[in-house]
């Protein structure tokens, strides 16, 4: 965990740094309209950016997510959302080579040069728990808005039995030295752990599991909770458990173990930049056939070309992971989808097809949510330049709070800790090289899990 002290900057610093000019008011923008109608004078920049993992073992993540949003500012931008002001855009990558993808330190490196910044506010991201356990205390302290379109861990805005543990230890309320300005638009692991204990007991009807977890806040996190539901709620065995470092790059000790140990199916909490796919490899070469499960971190195209790099050219199909709800089945994303399509057309496999990964439209409403909660705090402010970029920034955050947007995703409102109260996760299996939706589940308050669809 990150504290928030050297390298941040006061709102003081900040105000030092420039005054936003504010937009004029309109009336509720549309898509066709952008809001436009009164504020065409307005003058001004006003930014906005996205901190994501780009490179390295994430580039099958992070550049989904990043493009969309992107996307959504170019929309905007065509639209005239903010009228005569200066809509900028700044895209910052987390990932490090030391890391070969996202890093902690990098996310929060980028958090303090974006709050340095007067015109900034808001941020789309960061992808990692890991990564939003450093930048939220910076984000908090500066006053600016961060929207996470993958972060699932439940600690960085509750305080559950999980966050206690010795090997997690998070302070939820230190997270935040000043504001509340963290929101996600995506479901915690509490929803998605319930969701993988009924999988792994209905679906993959495996009695007995062994664990596996990759040390970081998201894996090893997703997998207690795992372990909790899995044994209380479904009555299911864990035969053994392994929390390994993410460059661990061989798993065949912890598959032998999980063989002679008579496991069913092995759980894996992690990312595939920290192994899910390689252990899916080295089942194959032990000749372990038995059912890989995993939650969203391993649900991309890096599992299928890790899981198929050993002598089995194929080892992947078959194997399930529990992901972002797939919205590709939603009438709500197939016009996002389509002119997703149309923009990035030449941008080179995966990444020309927003299909291909479950958080592209997480991305796109994360920014046209933040997108419409600047604009409604310019309407709000009748047309005049808001005292401080604090004050702005403050604003924004409040507008975010009564957030009740209709989107890619469906419709999108949050609660009072930040958090989505959409609960659903999709469960994916590999079939024929691909991933492809089985059934989406929900999670009611008293940890009923049932198929949505």
């Amino acid at each position: 965990m990150v504290k928030p002290t050297k390298g941040l900057l006061s709102i003081g610093t900040i105000a030092a740094l420039g005054v936003l000019a504010a937009c004029g008011t309109s009336s509720t923008p549309t898509s066709s309209s952008g809001g436009a109608t009164g504020i065409a004078g307005c003058h001004g920049t006003i930014t906005v950016a996205t901190d994501l993992p780009l490179t390295g073992g994430d580039a099958t993540d992070g550049p989904f997510p990043q493009l969309a949003a992107e996307l959504a500012v170019n929309q905007a931008i065509a639209h005239k959302l903010l009228g005569g002001c200066t809509l900028k855009y700044v895209s910052k990558d987390d990932s490090t080579v030391l890391k070969n993808g996202h890093d902690p330190a990098q996310g929060a490196a980028n958090i303090t040069a974006l709050a340095s910044d007067a015109t900034v506010m808001g941020v789309v991201g960061p992808f990692n728990s890991s990564v939003a356990l450093a930048e939220i205390p910076v984000a908090s302290t500066n006053h600016l808005a961060i929207i996470s379109p993958a972060n699932t861990n439940p600690c960085l805005t509750a305080v559950v039995p999980v966050c206690s543990d010795p090997t997690i230890n998070i302070n939820t309320a230190s997270l935040y030295p000043g504001a509340h300005t963290y929101f996600r638009v995506i479901a915690s692991d509490v929803q998605q752990s319930e969701i993988d204990a009924y999988i792994a007991a209905k679906v993959v009807n495996a009695t007995k599991v062994y664990l596996i977890d990759d040390q970081e806040a998201y894996g090893r996190g997703l997998a207690l909770l795992f372990k909790k539901y899995y044994t209380t709620t479904e009555g299911g065995t864990i035969v053994g458990q392994a929390s390994l470092p993410g460059a661990t790059s061989t798993f065949a000790t912890q598959i032998s173990l999980a063989k002679s140990e008579g496991a069913q199916a092995i759980f894996f909490g992690g990312t595939t930049g920290n192994g899910c796919g390689l252990v899916r490899r080295d089942m194959g070469s032990a000749g372990f056939n038995v059912p890989v499960l995993g939650g969203d971190g391993c649900e991309d195209t890096k599992f299928i070309s890790d899981a198929n790099s050993g002598a089995n050219t194929s080892e992947a199909e078959g194997s399930y992971a529990t992901s972002a709800p797939d919205v590709t089945k939603l009438a709500s994303s197939a016009t996002f989808f389509s002119q997703y399509a149309a923009a990035y057309s030449t941008k080179a496999a995966p990444y020309n097809d927003g299909t291909k990964e479950p958080y592209t439209a997480y991305g796109y409403d994360a920014m046209n949510i933040l997108l419409q909660a600047i604009h409604a705090t310019l309407v709000a402010n009748g047309g005049q330049p808001l005292s401080s970029p604090q004050a702005f920034r403050d604003a924004v955050v409040a507008q975010l709070r009564n957030t009740s947007y209709d989107g890619a995703l469906g419709h999108t409102t949050f609660d009072a800790n930040g958090d989505t109260t959409n609960t659903g996760f999709t469960l994916y299996k590999v079939t024929s090289g691909n991933w492809v939706g089985v059934n989406t589940y929900a999670v009611d308050t008293s940890g009923k899990v049932t198929v949505k669809s």
